[in-house]
């Protein structure tokens, strides 16, 4: 889309909600622009806290993401062109910067800039490699070298083309967060990406969060989208996305927050939804609305029982929530930590701390935007833009501060450089020291670690340590099955888990000379099949189901059998099967001890998979062993078909055979199958059935160009939300693949485009209680455009939209002034 039009279509915004101006009868107090010492005077912390400047403008512009070098410098992310004035005109100039920031003087306050990289636009993250910087500049990822050691980049590459895609800033790939397993992973991404022999490799893992991310000391990663403050994962996503044909995702996005409340410190009615009467508490912010960058605290400043609690941004609020984390049977909880008051507020409303990090002296850093305009322009409702204008939240632009927080009682030291023996450095209590020794061992590639690294994983008192050791060992390619016996018998949990990970990657390759260890590491795999903590259980689910060796399998299933009540570890062995859930079914049928509740449930699911493969020679196996088998076991084969077969209520696309399947004659016998059999057969077909469906319409050349032009339009938009593959996302936004308030009568689509809807709402049999505002910005032409796109992608057939439609549903509804319900939707023909 050419800018020109994408422009017009972000800015010629008019009103669609009634959106009261409910600021006027508040008291609301001026915001003007203070300097960084006069913003510490309207900070209100916590007991015990203290805030001070790390760094400030002019020295810093408009920062978003920072990381901390080994010698204890700043690494500012610069989004200068970040909604430049209250339409966002300009945000396409190449003004972002990576700048790095020093101490040259020691008094804690950073004094020393240097342009590391400019000209780039509106950049997103950085992660500190292997001989340079990486930089996510969307649509690209790139390599940025300094050849010379004058912090200034010298060679920039693109080390990944298409790394994510362009869009609204907060609904863009975000993050480069190094893992404690050696990869980086990434917010708003189903991306991971590591640096292997030589190159950048990308490997899949699942969705996560929208603007920031973060880990604990056990490598479990946090993440949070606008309205939703904290998630958690249970277990390491890849292992769910294994099996492309089994879709539940237990053990991750596990909520961590109870009450949507928030306690700000300031009347605050400037923000996108603050009409809305649930938004404000007398004037100020009361729910979550733009929730960031969120960190756990692994640092050794703050008291111990602080570490692994959750700081959290809100920077429409002016404040940072502590959520205190607590762990019971492998799971986890999420509380305010304090009783209706914010661990951090602020009265200025121009803080707009946007994420935040741990430091090299173990106390926590706060990154603040400092701006009046924090919305995005595509988002920015005519409610917020009113007082943008009127209260001259627009200017000044290019400030921005970084605030050091540490805790009064506790001594403060000065950051250590992390030199020297770094594998001693792995023994820290400061988790970011841990973290970067790490790092810097691996990106060495330097094996003469191993020895020290192998004495610290079976000799350590720190399990910290121990667990970091394994993991640095892992990526300099140098485990050995010995050391990964010993520490599958450590006295932690989290270091036995991070065994089991660690090994699967040495058997699976370990060659014909490796035999005899292979089989002493198997059986002390084995062994944890009885272990008493919950989390070593799942993880020894997900390994074995990674496993290919012989006599695994047996053992997955007697695991499984007695802990599948857990639907980690029932996930766990469905989406190890990926590709084999046949054959486990056929060795399944011939072993007695398979049966009950959890092994039904389970080869109901795995022969659902095969019937989402989609494979006729597959799947008259799959016939052939159900017809073999009778009651149950031939119930549950047939019943999963069909359950796989219709997702979202109706048929996949069917799978044709030349002639009748032979089973089906002895399927049919059987009366308990008849339903089941009369709906596989829109599935199933053969002979005359098997002639392909009439194909829909074939579009205009005029509705092709509508098709194409709403494609980019949604990506743009309707996708931060909906996703391009219109699954939509958990707590936020339903799925619009066979919603019958898309595909259905057309005028229900456009109305909710033209006036939003109000929950609650049904699609697909599930009721999601949540807003959908209006489609601000759009003319009727690229409101027709959009519409048409998702009325006939994901295989819908329903007819395209013009532009005569949308003008005849606003012309109807002239006089509309809310959201739209779902009773009245349905009533449209």
């Amino acid at each position: 889309m050419k800018k020109s039009l994408f422009l017009f279509t972000l800015m010629a915004c008019a009103p669609l909600h009634a959106m009261p101006e409910v600021w006027r009868g508040m008291k609301v107090p001026p915001a003007p622009v203070l300097t960084p010492e006069q913003a510490l005077k309207s900070f209100k912390l916590a007991p015990g806290f203290q805030i001070e400047i790390a760094a400030a403008d002019p020295l810093v512009h408009d920062p978003v993401a920072m990381v901390f070098d080994a010698a204890g410098r700043m690494w500012v992310v610069e989004m200068r062109a970040y909604m430049p004035n209250v339409d966002g005109k300009g945000e396409d100039a190449r003004t972002g910067r990576i700048a790095v920031l020093e101490d040259t003087n020691g008094d804690g306050r950073m004094d020393k800039r240097t342009d590391f990289l400019t000209g780039l636009q509106m950049p997103r993250a950085i992660a500190l490699v292997k001989g340079g910087v990486l930089v996510a500049e969307p649509p690209n990822l790139l390599f940025c070298e300094d050849t010379n050691g004058d912090l200034k980049c010298d060679r920039k590459t693109v080390a990944l083309k298409g790394y994510a895609r362009q869009g609204p800033v907060e609904h863009t790939e975000n993050g480069l967060l190094p893992g404690l397993d050696n990869w980086l992973y990434n917010a708003k991404s189903t991306k991971r990406l590591r640096f292997i022999d030589g190159r950048w490799v990308i490997s899949n893992t699942v969705f996560r969060g929208q603007w920031g991310l973060a880990q604990d000391n056990y490598g479990r990663l946090y993440h949070n989208s606008n309205s939703a403050p904290l998630f958690v994962d249970l277990i390491p996503g890849f292992y769910t996305t294994r099996n492309p044909h089994h879709g539940t995702r237990a053990g991750l996005g596990q909520r961590l927050w109870g009450s949507s409340a928030v306690w700000t410190s300031r009347v605050n009615p400037g923000i996108n939804r603050g009409y809305q009467k649930h938004m404000l508490r007398d004037g100020r912010l009361a729910v979550w609305t733009g929730a960031s960058g969120p960190v756990i605290y692994r640092g050794d400043q703050f008291p111990a029982a602080m570490v692994g609690d959750a700081f959290i941004p809100e920077p429409c609020g002016n404040m940072i929530r502590r959520q205190r984390i607590t762990w019971q049977d492998g799971r986890p909880r999420g509380d305010n930590a304090y009783d209706k008051v914010e661990w951090l507020t602020s009265t200025d409303e121009r803080f707009r701390p946007v994420n935040m990090a741990n430091g090299p002296d173990g106390c926590l850093y706060v990154i603040d935007m400092y701006r009046g305009i924090i919305q995005h322009r595509i988002y920015v409702t005519p409610f917020l833009r009113k007082q943008i204008i009127e209260r001259k939240l627009d200017t000044p632009i290019g400030l921005g501060r970084i605030y050091r927080v540490f805790y009064k009682d506790n001594p403060r030291r000065k950051p250590a450089k992390v030199e020297g023996d770094l594998a001693k450095q792995l023994e820290h209590a400061n988790g970011w020291t841990r973290s970067t020794a790490q790092r810097l061992i691996v990106q060495s590639g330097d094996r003469a670690f191993a020895p020290t690294l192998r004495q610290i994983v079976t000799a350590s008192p720190g399990h910290l340590a121990r667990q970091h050791a394994l993991w640095t060992l892992e990526g300099l390619n140098t485990l050995d099955p010995a050391t990964l016996v010993k520490a599958l018998t450590d006295e932690h949990p989290r270091v036995r888990i991070a065994a089991l990970r660690t090994s699967e990657a040495w058997l699976a390759a370990a060659t014909a000379n490796d035999e005899e260890d292979r089989l002493i590491l198997l059986q002390s795999v084995f062994s944890l099949q009885k272990d008493n903590d919950p989390d070593v259980r799942r993880q020894f689910a997900l390994t074995l189901s990674a496993l290919r060796q012989p006599g695994v399998e047996a053992v997955l299933r007697a695991f499984v059998l007695e802990h599948g009540s857990d639907a980690i570890i029932r996930d766990a062995l469905l989406t190890g099967m990926a590709g084999r859930e046949l054959e486990f079914l056929q060795r399944a049928a011939l072993d007695n001890d398979w049966q009950g509740g959890i092994a039904r449930d389970i080869n109901r699911r795995l022969a659902g998979c095969v019937a989402r493969e989609r494979n006729h020679q597959r799947l008259g196996r799959l016939l052939r062993l159900a017809a073999s088998r009778s009651g149950e076991f031939r119930h549950d084969l047939v019943n999963g078909i069909v359950t796989g077969a219709f997702p979202r209520g109706r048929p996949l696309k069917s799978v044709s055979f030349k002639n009748e399947p032979l089973p089906m004659a002895v399927l049919r016998d059987d009366d308990a199958l008849k339903k089941p059999l009369e709906r596989l057969s829109k599935f199933l077909v053969w002979g005359e059935a098997a002639k392909p469906p009439v194909p829909p319409r074939v579009l205009t050349a005029s509705e092709q160009r509508f098709y194409a032009q709403g494609k980019q339009l949604y990506t743009l938009t309707c996708a931060a939300c909906h996703h391009a593959s219109g699954l939509g996302e958990e707590g936020k936004a339903p799925p619009l693949i066979d919603s019958q308030f898309l595909i259905g009568p057309a005028d229900r689509a456009i109305a909710i485009v033209l006036h939003g809807v109000t929950g609650p709402i049904t699609v697909q049999g599930r009721t999601y209680n949540m807003n959908m505002p209006a489609l601000q910005g759009f003319n009727d032409s690229q409101v027709a455009a959009i519409l048409t796109y998702a009325r006939r992608e994901w295989e819908h057939r329903a007819d395209p939209i013009t532009s005569a439609d949308v003008a005849r549903v606003k012309k109807t509804h002239a006089n509309r002034a809310t959201p739209w319900t779902e009773k009245e939707l349905l009533q449209m023909r």
